[in-house]
């Protein structure tokens, strides 16, 4: 794979890249750094790329590790003063749909399977190995998660 090939294929996987980020640490910039360092580190390693018809799911995999190091990181680090939270804005409630709050409540390795399986298109197969998990472990969370969509969005839907 040449750098022409290399970019044309991140440019492709870039929405995917994203919401997966998004999916696992919910805030746009540190969403910007794990895409952009996941991005960097798939160029540095792509001799290890064994089969190019994998690419996506090779890259998506180097993001999920990017966004866990970065979740590692931010646990590390000390809570800063709550007087300055005051001065950040909450999020406006009009910003997200019912849906996208009840996925953003899922634990995360119960989203990460939909986000993957349902936006991104994967299949359970390739999902299995983005994640290191059995297929059958994959369709268990699947399954878990839509009862757990269903259970949160009833009530929303006739409240």
């Amino acid at each position: 794979m040449d750098k022409t090939e290399f970019t044309d294929a991140v440019l492709d996987a870039e929405p995917t890249l994203y919401r997966v980020a998004k999916c696992m640490l919910g805030n746009d910039a540190d969403c910007a750094d794990a895409t952009q360092q996941a991005i960097l580190h798939a160029w540095e390693r792509l001799d290890t790329l064994r089969r190019p018809q994998y690419f996506k799911t090779w890259l998506v995999r180097i993001l999920i590790n990017e966004c866990t190091t970065l979740l590692r990181q931010q646990t590390r680090q000390a809570p800063y003063e709550p007087a300055l939270a005051e001065a950040i804005p909450a999020p406006c409630p009009a910003d997200h749909s019912e849906l996208y709050d009840a996925l953003m409540a899922l634990d995360e390795t119960l989203r990460l399977p939909i986000v993957l399986h349902y936006l991104e298109g994967f299949k359970t197969r390739e999902v299995a190995q983005i994640l290191n998990i059995p297929e059958g472990t994959v369709k268990t969370r699947l399954r878990a998660a839509r009862a757990q969509l269903r259970k949160d969005l009833e009530g929303a839907c006739f409240a």
